[in-house]
């Protein structure tokens, strides 16, 4: 037991520089190295045991070593566990996550390793402790110009935001610490600050997110670096947007849920398309403080995504509340197929129940917020499949852009919903990287009242 630590902190008095700072990332990567000399098949083991997380860690720190072309000494065992090149330790992750996967049970077999391991999962990455002013953070960021190499001076704050991050924060992708613009850059992603202009961080194998007048971190594990073409693996835009309207739904201006919450014993909401579950935790938390035995159905077409929000769930100390299913938020069929199934799981079948979700939620569902002029759209359509018809207070709140097809408009006439607002996503602070309104809004629907 003793040889892995040891190892371990030899890394540390060895290394000076940027390469101290690489060593800071690497978690488990010594120990895994002092005791295999291979960690493809310690990947393919852990996966098929399913501790999935633990896989994403000693995957992402062998990109780190790989991508940064560290030839240290000190590294040199390291990089000797590790495969030659990037492309070989992705398709192993890959091709043993797609067999875990094949298995129906996956996701038990996932809950099963965090139970045993007391809810703490491995992959903790760099985090800054000092992200608490997001108001002077903002204004230092907004004052200094960005000027690139080539000598433009009209660059945007956005670029400089990005800029900054990539040189100081992102250590997974060829960056270097040599360029950080500014070493107190907030290395969290800050509400009221303008870090959202990162996302989607594809680079960051977790992220943390400071909530603002509030201590509370809501850490989320991602798959991006592992899994390029999967965009359910990280949070984007107008799913960070939804999740901080859902931690403090008063500021948000949609006190509604509270409400809808309040009218059942338990209240039951629906995520359509969770991707790594940033907003059915926020929601989670906050329904934690406000009503009784809650339930938040967390749904997704990916199964790796299903993944990723159990383990954030794990991580964020909301596991008793969140419940990750696979549906396909496009397929009617798929979608009754889940209302069935949740009832069916309740060992109650009142009539309330049968009814449907008090909240459904979901941000950028592609083609379901296509054509949604007409009162036969799909969205109407899922709507009116899930949403409750017994509780007058259901209400849905969706994530989008504000412009352009994915803008959702609700159809005049006969249709079953009508608008309650429109919240832009100004009202959190989310300038475009140019400084001008928010790309994204907020809307909260309900089923057409009854004069």
């Amino acid at each position: 037991m003793m040889q892995p630590i040891t190892a371990a902190l030899l890394l540390v008095p060895l290394i000076n520089g940027e390469d101290a700072l690489i060593s800071q990332r690497l978690k488990i990567l010594p120990q895994t190295c002092a005791s295999s000399n291979d960690a493809t098949a310690v990947i393919q083991n852990l996966v098929q045991t399913g501790r999935t997380s633990k896989a994403r860690l000693i995957a992402n720190e062998c990109l780190l070593l790989l991508n940064n072309n560290i030839y240290a000494a000190e590294f040199s065992s390291l990089l000797k566990c590790c495969p030659s090149s990037s492309d070989i330790i992705i398709e192993t992750y890959k091709t043993s996550m797609e067999k875990l996967y094949e298995n129906k049970d996956y996701l038990q077999t996932i809950i099963g390793n965090h139970n045993k391991e007391g809810g703490n999962t491995t992959l903790q990455s760099f985090r800054d402790t000092n992200c608490v002013d997001s108001d002077a953070l903002t204004a230092e960021i907004e004052v200094q110009p960005f000027t690139p190499k080539n000598g433009d001076m009209l660059y945007t704050r956005g670029s400089k935001i990005i800029e900054q991050w990539n040189a100081c924060c992102s250590f997974w992708s060829n960056s270097s610490a040599s360029t950080c613009i500014n070493d107190d850059f907030c290395c969290e992603i800050v509400e009221g600050s303008d870090h959202h202009l990162i996302l989607p961080a594809l680079r960051e194998p977790n992220i943390h997110i400071c909530l603002e007048n509030s201590t509370e971190v809501i850490e989320i594990e991602q798959d991006g670096l592992l899994n390029l073409y999967d965009v359910s693996g990280v949070l984007w835009p107008a799913g960070y947007l939804l999740g901080l309207c859902l931690s403090n739904p008063v500021k948000c201006g949609v006190e509604e849920i509270f409400k809808a919450m309040s009218y059942v014993m338990q209240p039951q909401v629906l995520e359509l398309g969770t991707g790594a579950g940033f907003a059915a935790i926020a929601l989670s938390k906050t329904m934690r403080h406000h009503s009784n035995s809650p339930s938040v159905i967390a749904t997704d077409v990916s199964k790796s995504a299903l993944d990723l929000t159990v383990t954030n769930a794990y991580r964020n100390g909301v596991k008793e509340m969140i419940d990750a299913i696979e549906a396909d938020y496009r397929d009617v069929a798929s979608l009754l197929e889940l209302k069935k199934t949740i009832i069916l799981s309740r060992d109650n079948t009142s009539k309330q129940d049968q009814q449907g979700f008090d909240i459904i939620i979901g941000s950028s569902l592609q083609s379901l917020f296509d054509g949604t002029q007409d009162e036969n759209a799909q969205l109407w359509l899922a709507l009116d499949t899930l949403l409750s018809k017994s509780n007058p207070s259901a209400i849905v709140i969706l994530s989008h852009v504000r412009s352009g097809s994915e803008r959702i408009q609700v159809p005049n006439g006969t249709s079953p919903f009508e608008l309650v607002r429109r919240i832009p996503g100004d009202r959190f602070y989310m300038k475009t990287r140019d400084g001008n309104n928010s790309d994204f809004e907020l809307i909260v629907l309900r089923r057409r009242q009854v004069q």
